[in-house]
């Protein structure tokens, strides 16, 4: 039997780094993501607010090209596309809801599908470590927030600069830029890796979307409630989101309000923490993973 009745492929392909083994893993598993239509509902409805934001930029450029000196009039009735950082942050913030809720879904089909099936231990029989693997998702749930909060806010800024007179926004603002990697880079690492430990150890929809709900809805509405019952405002760490916001404040340069940034190291160092701790409690898992060769 020759090798072309066998159906024989030889490898035509260049062979890559050893380190790049976590390229494939990631890209499996947004192929996984894309390919279910609950994804693309949530990216819908995110991108609802996107559409409207840049449509709102848009009738501004429009408004005060025709009339200049009706820009501070325009600013007033458009107060959410004023182009300043506070517009960007606060739609990256605004993006939180549909986020929640992409990622509680893709948790259990990046991971958890990964962790009752058995996948995990295909993957790692291959020619590949263990950190390749954890990289590897955490870069498929890193893509998906950006995909939703940051990938959207510089599309907005890029617009915003570009239908202003001249390229002074950009040379001006070059700060916002810096803020909207920056507030996105802190999403992606403390949701990727909080998801990853969760759907770890929750690997079924139902009990991670639940445990996912009581981080980000039950802990911040405990966190309130002790704040008005003890009148400290330490409490209020106890909302993940709005202490990666306070990440995302700092990083737009926002020294300017001092109330707001009261919290701000505390904040850091409970988003490091949860890091840390989402690490530690996914090397467990991916120790006691038997690997057939």
């Amino acid at each position: 039997m020759t090798l072309e009745e066998i159906r024989y492929r030889g490898w035509s392909e260049q062979l890559t780094w050893s380190w790049l083994g976590w390229w494939p893993i990631a890209r499996t598993g947004l192929v996984l993501v894309l390919r279910r239509k609950v994804f693309w509902i949530f990216l819908g409805l995110a991108s609802l607010s996107f559409l409207f934001m840049f449509a709102t930029i848009y009738l501004k450029a429009q408004l005060t090209t025709q009339n200049p000196g009706f820009r501070r009039f325009v600013d007033g009735i458009l107060s959410n596309a004023t182009g300043t950082g506070e517009t960007y942050r606060d739609f990256m913030f605004a993006q939180g809801t549909v986020t929640m809720l992409l990622l509680a879904f893709a948790g259990a089909t990046l991971v958890g599908d990964d962790i009752r099936s058995g996948g995990m231990s295909f993957y790692l029989a291959r020619r590949i470590e263990r950190w390749h693997y954890l990289v590897g998702k955490l870069l498929s749930v890193g893509f998906l927030v950006s995909l939703t909060t940051t990938l959207p806010a510089l599309v907005l800024f890029i617009e915003y600069g570009l239908l202003t007179e001249s390229m002074v926004y950009f040379r001006e603002n070059w700060t916002i830029l810096r803020g909207i990697l920056g507030y996105g880079l802190a999403l992606a690492l403390v949701l990727s890796c909080l998801l990853f430990a969760l759907a770890s150890w929750l690997p079924r929809t139902v009990p991670l979307v639940m445990a996912w709900v009581g981080v980000f809805l039950l802990l911040p509405a405990t966190g309130e409630m002790l704040r008005e019952a003890t009148g400290s405002r330490k409490w209020l760490l106890l909302s993940l989101w709005r202490d990666v916001r306070l990440i995302g404040t700092w990083c737009f340069g926002a020294a300017d309000q001092p109330r707001e940034l009261e919290l701000l190291y505390p904040s850091m160092i409970v988003a490091a923490a949860v890091c840390v701790l989402s690490i530690l409690a996914v090397l467990p898992r991916l120790r006691a993973t038997k690997v057939v060769p």
